[in-house]
């Protein structure tokens, strides 16, 4: 058993410059880790993970990253090659594992999830896996097609072999059992992704009246584009109201050259202070194409916003129409900009919706909930 001053690994690979949810997750985690009495390592090649940990004062692993990550179609031929650099993956695994010896790996990345499980279960760790929207997004794509795809096929084979994989939301386990399907995995199950409530430190902050933020990757799967066309119809109904983009990302230049005859449209780049740019903004929107279960949305939902997202994935499990905030079909402008423009000019109504998704968070999406109910146990039993 796991008590007071045992170890966990978090594990996550990703591309170098990346920093998302799935990686704001492990700060999240270790943090929650630390005051349960519990060490955790974030075993990480993202400078922005490995910067984070360090803000935190979170212990770091620098992770050897595999570059090429696309081995589909004719790169097939050189599967032996994506072996050989599991190999050595593997034993990279194995000297941190004997150097540290952690009780518990929580696995959050494909090469890591075929290279550290076996390695860790032959010295006897428990071994965790969590799934960040990478399973039905590209490693298990085309899996049940005997001849494609068979990294994906040695991934499954390793799942067996987890103590447990944890889904982050309901959506993405039953896409998970559908892929798999016919074959059952009794190791799975789901714990939806949560939040710590901080709402209390905001409460001071002056909220800008029409003003509306968005607060995640500035990437085009997130609805960038639909978010600034529909702004501009917005901003030309309601000259006074503002669209404050906070993040980063490979389209962020490209977004920015798109928006610049609007000047209502403030581009900020990355924040470190998500909360307070919320607490700032009357209207929380999140267009993506697709969602696991967004941190960004589900602090909105804990700070008690009014909220407009796609109607995708896991948005809602969040977002109940009407209810706790305003659902529209993803890359549609036109019902993305009407959802503003009736937040804008029902106030009442949506302030109604905003108190009940704060509701919807209180008994869903609180994180020491989760964790002490849900989490706790899988890292000490």
């Amino acid at each position: 058993m796991i008590d007071r001053g045992g170890k966990v690994f978090l594990i996550r690979s990703t591309l170098v410059n990346e920093y998302g949810g799935g990686e704001t997750y492990q700060i999240k985690l270790s943090l929650m880790l630390r005051k349960n009495g519990i060490k955790s390592f974030v075993v990480t090649n993202s400078e922005g993970l490995l910067r984070g940990a360090d803000n935190e004062r979170i212990a770091s692993i620098r992770l050897p990253y595999l570059r090429r990550q696309n081995w589909s179609g004719w790169r097939n031929v050189f599967f032996p090659v994506y072996c050989l650099k599991i190999i050595g993956l593997r034993k990279w695994h194995k000297k941190i594992f004997k150097q540290y010896r952690p009780d518990v790996v929580n696995i959050q990345s494909r090469d890591d999830w075929i290279a550290a499980t076996p390695v860790a279960k032959k010295m006897g760790i428990k071994v965790l896996w969590t799934d960040h929207m990478d399973f039905r997004s590209w490693v298990l794509t085309n899996v049940g097609v005997w001849y494609k795809n068979w990294i994906g096929k040695w991934v499954l084979r390793c799942a067996k072999k987890a103590d447990r994989i944890i889904m982050i939301s309901d959506y993405e386990r039953k896409d998970f059992e559908k892929i798999v399907e016919p074959k059952g995995f009794s190791n799975v199950l789901t714990i939806k992704n949560g939040v710590e409530d901080k709402r209390q430190e905001y409460e001071s902050i002056k909220c800008r009246e029409n003003s509306i933020c968005y607060v995640g990757r500035v990437v085009d799967y997130k609805g960038i584009m639909e978010l600034i066309e529909a702004f501009g119809e917005v901003s030309t109904k309601y000259p006074d109201a503002v669209l404050n983009v906070y993040g980063d990302g490979e389209d962020l230049e490209k977004y920015k050259s798109l928006a610049c005859d609007n000047e209502r449209i403030c581009f900020h780049g990355r924040t470190d202070e998500p909360l307070k740019v919320l607490a700032e903004n009357e209207i929380f929107v999140l267009p993506s194409y697709r969602e696991g279960l967004s941190l960004s949305l589900l602090d909105a939902a804990m700070m008690g916003k009014k909220i407009i997202a796609s109607d995708v994935d896991g948005n809602p499990e969040v977002i109940e129409d009407g209810k706790t905030g305003l659902l529209v079909p993803a890359k549609n402008a036109k019902k993305l900009a009407e959802a503003m423009i009736w937040m804008l000019e029902h106030k009442k109504e949506a302030d109604e919706m905003a108190k009940n998704a704060r509701k919807k968070y209180e008994g869903e999406f609180d994180f020491d909930k989760i964790f002490e109910e849900k989490m706790l146990p899988l890292y000490k039993s």
